[in-house]
């Protein structure tokens, strides 16, 4: 059962054009009038069929065209809003989370520097030291990392809801899925991770 149909509200069916007004204008003549063409133009004829419909006698119609919509939803104030807050709120947790794994490294650095010197004493030179303090960091770092992915998952479908109002008001018409770029995700992953890296092993020197 389709739940949702562009340019419909509420119950609809979808049936093939001609059968479907033979029939309606058997039960009443006149009940069967379009009120709305779909058209499937290639989008090289897109210009020469939208110079056509603003002509006489398609003048009179209202059309609208994907690439138009499209563009319109783009520069939606509410949605490019939104998108600057979600890029400003994740830029600032990462930077919170990167501050986070350097004051993790140096507290461990202060408060187990007896341990550290246990170790020491027990043979283990500076490099094993700074080895042991990376590994914890990178662990800590690994868990935030999983612990983030995690509510980001749950974030990308509730932001859904924040985005589903236009700023017109008016609710979209068909369902909205949350989309991913996998490419802009993977270079967030390796920045954070190697400026993660380049702290900790600057913090790590101290061992």
């Amino acid at each position: 059962m389709a739940s949702a149909f562009p340019g419909t509200r509420g119950e609809f069916v979808v049936a093939d054009r001609e059968q479907l007004g033979a029939a309606v204008n058997t039960e009443r003549a006149g009940l069967a009038v379009p009120g709305e063409i779909w058209l499937g133009v290639p989008p090289a004829r897109v210009p020469a069929v939208g110079e056509r419909l603003a002509q006489s006698p398609f003048d009179v119609l209202a059309v609208s065209g994907r690439a138009e919509l499209l563009r319109s939803l783009r520069h939606d104030p509410l949605a490019r809003g939104a998108l600057l807050t979600l890029v400003a709120a994740a830029l600032v947790a990462l930077l919170l989370a990167l501050v986070g794994i350097l004051l993790g490294v140096l507290s461990d650095l202060r408060d187990e520097r007896g341990e550290l010197f246990d170790l020491e004493a027990q043979g283990a030179g500076p490099a094993v030291l700074r080895r042991f303090v990376r590994i914890r960091g990178a662990v800590v770092a690994v868990a935030g990392l999983l612990g983030g992915i995690a509510t980001a998952a749950v974030l990308s479908l509730l932001v859904v809801d924040l985005v589903a109002v236009t700023a017109e008001a008016q609710a979209t018409e068909l369902p909205l899925r949350p989309g991913v770029d996998w490419l802009v995700l993977a270079l967030a992953l390796c920045g954070g991770a190697l400026v993660a890296a380049v702290l900790v092993a600057a913090a790590s020197r101290r061992a």
